[in-house]
């Protein structure tokens, strides 16, 4: 029996490199063993994948947390489809919000507020274009959020419905498609 003069270990005879620390062993050629491969992710398929990643794949649907299925289960068919489905939600709310500052702004530039005497006091009075703006803008941040819970009942009881009205925009799917197909390499 020899020992490593790296760590000091006991090493049995034949062997090339020390169990405990990879030194190499006299006689042996002066390489590092190579560390085992990590095992890779297994590839569900059908009601499996749908089972195993449903409680995952709701998160698709709740902005930039989109990004938690798609990098932990980045194998999944039934986490991609949520998660391209998650990135047209996200991406044409944000347009609604970039918009509605537009709008706000304009409405503020053409219509603006003004200052209102009340009883022994001063009020803030939005002009009717602000009013109505604010109102619209409401309206469809509320129809987001419709949207939003009906994508996450959907991941919840494991099914792949498009949602409605902006589940047929497939603008940004070869761009997901990509990101995925880097993923997986």
């Amino acid at each position: 029996m020899a020992f490593c003069k790296n760590c000091g270990a006991q090493v049995e005879d034949g062997i090339k490199f020390c169990a405990a620390c990879g030194t190499p062993v006299d006689g042996a050629p002066a390489q590092q063993a190579q560390p085992a491969a990590a095992p890779a992710q297994p590839v569900l398929t059908g009601d499996a994948d749908v089972q195993a990643n449903k409680s995952i794949a709701w998160l698709s649907y709740l902005g930039i947390f989109l990004l938690i299925p798609m990098l932990a289960k980045k194998t999944s068919a039934f986490c991609r489809y949520h998660v391209t489905q998650g990135v047209t939600f996200f991406a044409v709310s944000l347009c609604h919000t970039i918009l509605y500052f537009i709008f706000s702004a304009i409405a503020r530039a053409i219509f603006p507020p003004s200052l209102k005497y009340g009883f022994l006091t001063y009020y803030y009075s939005p002009s009717w274009a602000m009013v109505l703006v604010t109102i619209i803008g409401s309206i469809i941040s509320i129809g987001f959020c419709v949207l939003a819970v009906i994508g996450i009942v959907n991941a919840v009881k494991g099914e792949e419905k498009e949602l409605p009205i902006i589940g047929k925009i497939k603008i940004l799917n070869p761009l997901v498609d990509k990101i995925y197909d880097a993923l997986n390499k």
